[in-house]
């Protein structure tokens, strides 16, 4: 019997291509939930009552905080995601987002249309970048970042990784924000890191100081970051990911002065966004083989499994 994908969201052709060469039904992509085999999701959420309606879960990317996956592990139903792939794309988006604040790029636009001098700005040479998480794409930005002149600080829970690779480590978070002139977010969003950089949290870090989040909107109370910059304690914020995405047209945020916003475009490179099809893909045609990559499993599928 000819087993059924259901992709929720637009991906690369070449992963389409695929599955349907290895004799898969493709419903979409952009198709409406609905029960298959499979399913392949971007950012759609796939709620706790819709975890059953599949045997696997396959993420096109990394972070599964749009998938219930408590609901997923208790019904058997695999998840998978696609590690390292959009890495090095959200580490650019990251450094383009910092180096456009700290070269204060909008000022420069200006003066060049009002044919003015060129406006004074900080530079990232010497700057203190505090990197919170050193997944894959923390790790690129950290590389980046220290071959521009900049001292890095990493913060994760496990800090080992961090300090073979030579950089300064701070397991204590309030210490770290301290320390920091510039704040990279790149961890996941979980109960424990959602609102991470909260008003007191943000309070700790230098004034002048700036934050960046290719990562998850969750990780930062924007009230709290809303009313740092309002205060003039912040500098500026770069922030690829809110928490209601597209923002609202009458969000405070499209109004602050030294914010740049873009539109969750991190992952969006035609490498990173190719990469992560074809591994999510590959994902699903791996784990109906029997054999799934241990180092792309979220959940593990277990006997109580849907056979949609």
């Amino acid at each position: 019997m000819q087993r059924c994908v259901l992709i929720t969201e637009p991906v690369h052709e070449d992963a389409v291509s695929l599955l349907t060469q290895a004799g898969w039904q493709v419903i979409g992509p952009g198709a409406p939930m609905q029960p298959a085999d499979a399913v392949m999701v971007r950012v759609h959420p796939v709620t706790e009552a819709q975890v059953a309606d599949f045997n696997m879960i396959s993420k096109h990317g990394v972070g599964v905080d749009n998938i219930a996956l408590t609901a997923a592990n208790a019904a058997g139903v695999a998840v998978m995601n696609t590690p390292g792939a959009n890495a090095g794309a959200v580490a650019e988006q990251a450094f383009l987002l910092m180096l456009a604040l700290a070269r204060n790029f909008d000022a420069q636009r200006v003066a060049m249309v009002a044919g003015q001098a060129a406006p004074r700005m900080r530079g990232l040479d010497g700057l203190r970048l505090l990197v919170i998480g050193f997944g894959a794409s923390g790790q690129r930005l950290a590389r980046l970042a220290q071959a521009s002149g900049m001292i890095v600080t990493v913060q994760s829970r496990n800090l080992d990784l961090a300090r073979a690779a030579g950089y300064l480590v701070a397991a204590d978070l309030p210490d770290a924000l301290r320390q920091a002139d510039i704040v990279s977010l790149h961890c996941p969003l979980n109960a424990t890191t959602k609102g991470l950089l909260n008003a007191q949290n943000l309070a700790l870090l230098p004034k002048g100081a700036m934050v960046i989040n290719c990562a998850r909107g969750g990780l930062i109370d924007e009230a709290a970051l809303v009313a740092s910059l309002s205060a003039g304690h912040l500098a500026g914020a770069g922030l690829d990911v809110t928490q209601t995405e597209p923002l609202p047209k009458d969000h405070p945020l499209r109004q602050m002065p030294g914010v740049i916003l873009t539109p969750h475009a991190a992952a969006m490179s035609d490498g990173a966004f190719r990469r992560m099809g074809m591994m999510a893909a590959q994902n699903i045609l791996d784990h109906f083989a029997g054999q799934p990559d241990p180092a792309h499993i979220i959940v593990v599928a277990g006997p109580s499994a849907s056979r949609a």
